[in-house]
């Protein structure tokens, strides 16, 4: 993958930044197993980088006969969210990765399937709010990916065109958001394998933040 022209990284969230996603996953199903269903585990994959409000939809209707309000088991399953919160870790090197390479772009943004409050936790955590100039949660956006309109909307806010952002993106979902924005994107191997990755559509691959480095900062010394 060339980086001629590159002006921007629009980073995911869940599982590029932070390593959230079988939190979450947990989370939903132990809400789920309250009212008696246990979750087959192939679902999560599917749900991937999508909001959670749109999985406890499809749960809710599949596997509950819609006899409950979906936000209330989006409510009940941030509440379950949020008390192990304390497990939360950065994926290794992603925070480092975004110190140093900030001075070497023209902006950064996430653009994340997570709500607002769960974003604003991870850069509370991980002390992330002077290195973003912009940020996109699902509250924010009417399509939510694989729809292009996360990183669309989030390359605007940064006022840079697609063709000029990389997007960090660990689901398949996500990939495909990215690249119907227009944008290159560089999967990385925390979530799917890298043939898979590669299946959806990620222009390159990379199995750590180092990798990344060498990728977007060719030249720049550790």
């Amino acid at each position: 993958m060339g980086i001629e022209g590159i002006q921007a990284i629009l980073f995911d969230l869940d599982g590029v930044i932070v390593d959230s996603e079988a939190m979450h996953n947990e989370a939903v199903a132990a809400v789920i197993a309250t009212h008696g269903v246990i979750l087959p585990p192939p679902l999560f994959d599917e749900f991937m980088g999508i909001p959670d409000e749109v999985l406890l939809a499809h749960i809710n209707r599949t596997y509950l006969a819609d006899r409950f309000a979906t936000a209330d088991l989006l409510a009940q399953k941030q509440v379950t969210y949020l008390a192990m919160a304390h497990r939360l870790r950065s994926i290794p090197g992603a925070v480092e990765f975004i110190r140093a390479a900030r001075p070497h772009f023209r902006g950064f943004a996430v653009a994340t399937s997570s709500l607002r409050s769960n974003q604003l936790l991870v850069f509370d955590r991980f002390g992330l709010y002077d290195y973003f100039d912009a940020v996109v949660t699902a509250e924010d956006v009417e399509r939510t990916k694989p729809d292009p309109e996360p990183y669309r909307r989030a390359a605007e806010r940064l006022g840079q065109p697609a063709a000029a952002c990389v997007v960090i993106e660990d689901s398949v979902n996500g990939i495909r958001s990215g690249r119907s924005a227009g944008c290159r994107v560089v999967g990385l191997t925390t979530t799917y394998s890298a043939s898979t990755l590669a299946a959806a559509g990620a222009d390159a691959v990379c199995a750590s933040f180092a990798e990344i480095r060498s990728l977007l900062l060719p030249g720049v010394a550790p």
